[in-house]
């Protein structure tokens, strides 16, 4: 489906969004390299979460030729003190080269907070439990430090304790969680670290969203873990704190000159031929489009991630007034006029271009890569970590197969019984086939990689009798007006 957008759409979503930018203080982060080892370290939220997943697809995707290794070191259930407790068989035989730490929604303790939790020994708690949380991420900084790893500390995704879900409400979980952010920050100046802020921004957008629909959350309605589209706003924020490119690529034609236009970028242009009524030119991109999936994609009415991170624009000037067919490797993919191919017709969310479906390839290895990480391997760990008596030796699958279902029998009558049961099974299924699994993760990581390495396409824009329906066009905004 074609629709238009209002040409300074992108310019008053950015003014609205720089109402939940991150603090001036909060310095770049550097961008990731090719041979980086970059290890996630978190809980459930990185566990089975998607923020991630999109950033190395954001990667994959705007940079073919900058492979680096990603280990998810997220553990659902953990706080900073089990991330401590882990890091010698869990994180440093990744030997990560970076790190980022997210942590605290466990930390916090939830069950201290809610309506008329207030005498002075709750507020104790609260506090012990919040300096725990500062002393085990010094900890876990220091351990990283001692390892040579860059740290990125990433403030925690929120807690929505002003939706009106069926949920209980632990009021006062977010405000914890922002402390816990307050502490991110100076733990990143002490060990030279950088800061992803994702608490503060989330925290401002829920509210304002809130205000126009009670029933909109940012996150889940659980109160906890954020879906898609929280994820991809987690994305964005990480992308924009490390400045990335606003441009997947500006294929420029001059349709009278038959030539390259000056303002083209990260693409080659070449053969070039045209007339007042029609051009067409080959070009290789250096990049392809950021595929959002349908999941996600309601977060884009909230904030300018195609116009701050994927803008892949068609733009011919000098055509003579009327409707043109926009043509690619032989195939139709959008009708649009001479005003709007001349202002740019966007081509980052058009399922119909070659560039999109290679793109969407590539989403299929890492959504293979994800689930059997996040689905399956990720519970391993999580099972070793949390349910395994200590004096149990790892490698003994059958050792570990009972303790897990001993373990799991005793929760039988628990509020949390069907999630152990759930790990528990997950381990006696795919411990066995531990091998397979890595096998396979690197095999759909290999096809990441070999996917994404963009193709030459030939394009024609020709002119058509049929009138122009609405297309995408150029909402481009200068970066400087949102912050990220």
């Amino acid at each position: 489906m074609r629709f238009r957008l209002a040409k300074f759409a992108g310019l008053i979503l950015g003014a609205v969004f720089a109402a939940v930018a991150v603090r001036a203080a909060d310095a770049p982060v550097p961008p990731f390299q090719a041979g980086d080892r970059v290890c996630f370290i978190g809980d459930s939220i990185t566990h089975g979460g998607r923020y991630h997943l999109f950033i190395h697809l954001f990667y994959a995707t705007r940079f073919p030729d900058r492979r680096w290794e990603f280990f998810n070191a997220g553990v659902s259930g953990d706080s900073a003190s089990g991330a401590v407790r882990r890091f010698d068989w869990d994180i440093a035989p990744h030997k990560p080269t970076v790190a980022t730490i997210m942590l605290g929604m466990n930390d916090v303790n939830r069950n201290l907070y809610g309506t008329g939790q207030t005498d002075a020994k709750i507020e104790t708690q609260r506090q012990q439990c919040l300096d725990e949380h500062a002393a085990n991420m010094k900890k876990l900084a220091e351990l990283l430090k001692q390892a040579g790893c860059r740290i990125i500390f990433i403030t925690p995704s929120i807690y929505d304790q002003t939706g009106p879900m069926v949920m209980p409400n632990n009021l006062g979980v977010n405000d914890a969680l922002g402390k816990c952010g307050q502490g991110a920050r100076q733990l990143a100046m002490e060990f030279g670290g950088t800061v992803v802020d994702f608490h503060g921004p989330m925290t401002e957008l829920n509210a304002r969203e809130q205000a126009k629909d009670p029933a909109f959350t940012i996150v889940g309605p659980d109160r906890v873990h954020p879906r898609g589209a929280g994820h991809l706003m987690m994305a964005y924020l990480f992308l924009k704190a490390q400045q990335m490119p606003s441009l997947v690529a500006r294929m420029a034609v001059d349709a009278k000159a038959a030539v390259a236009a000056a303002n083209v970028a990260n693409c080659t242009i070449s053969n070039v031929t045209g007339t007042l009524d029609g051009v067409a030119f080959e070009c290789l991109e250096k990049a392809l489009p950021f595929p959002v999936p349908a999941d996600a994609a309601g977060v884009l009415k909230l904030i300018p991630f195609q116009a701050d991170l994927n803008q892949e624009l068609l733009v011919v000037v000098n055509l003579a007034p009327g409707s043109y067919e926009i043509v690619i490797d032989d195939q139709p993919v959008a009708i649009a006029s001479a005003e709007e191919l001349t202002t740019g017709v966007s081509l980052s969310d058009n399922p119909k271009t070659p560039m999109y479906k290679q793109a969407l390839e590539v989403q299929k290895f890492e959504n293979t890569r994800h689930g059997t990480l996040s689905g399956k391997l990720r519970s391993l760990a999580a099972a070793r970590h949390f349910h395994a008596p200590k004096d149990a030796d790892p490698n003994d699958y059958e050792a570990m197969k009972k303790a897990l279902l001993d373990f799991t029998e005793k929760q039988k009558d628990k509020p949390n019984y069907a999630y152990f049961k759930g790990q528990t099974d997950i381990y006696v299924t795919w411990k066995p086939k531990e091998a397979e699994l890595l096998a396979d993760m690197d095999k759909a990581v290999d096809g990441i990689w070999q996917a994404n390495k963009p193709k030459p396409h030939r394009f024609v824009i020709r002119k058509t009798s049929i009138a122009a329906l609405p297309v995408a066009v150029s909402t481009a905004i200068p970066t400087s007006t949102v912050k990220p």
